[in-house]
């Protein structure tokens, strides 16, 4: 079967009570994960407001509180990214400036090359 040929998988899930066939070219079982999270948001939702609820106005209500909880897990994600990279910036210029001391510590405590060779070059011309 050519690319251009395949088609849709998809499942058939059930939200509040309501069959959807789905199509989808992602996981399947992501895809009831997905609907069983959506059924349970409106069960949450319709249990809030004692089922006096239309049906409609009740999947608008679980979008919004979803979209809450999406808006701040993004906030969060970011405020996460943000402290990671303060440490990683921190971490970097701790290296750094031990790097430098190791350098420096060496350059002290370690022959040049100039003493290295000046033994040699005296017992030569002796």
């Amino acid at each position: 079967m050519e690319e251009n040929e395949k088609h849709n998988e998809g499942a058939v899930v059930y939200i509040y009570d309501d069959q959807f066939k789905i199509a989808s070219d992602g996981d399947v079982a992501q895809l009831q994960e997905v609907a069983d999270y959506v059924d349970r948001k409106m069960r949450e939702v319709d249990a809030k407001h004692k089922g006096r609820v239309p049906k409609a106005k009740l999947a608008v209500l679980t979008a919004m509180e979803i979209t809450v909880d999406l808006f701040g897990a993004r906030q969060e994600n970011k405020i996460l990214a943000e402290r990671a990279h303060v440490n990683i910036d921190r971490l970097t210029k701790l290296v750094e400036e031990r790097a430098s001391e190791y350098s420096d510590l060496t350059r002290r405590t370690s022959p040049s090359l100039a003493q290295l060779l000046r033994p040699q070059t005296e017992e030569q011309g002796e």
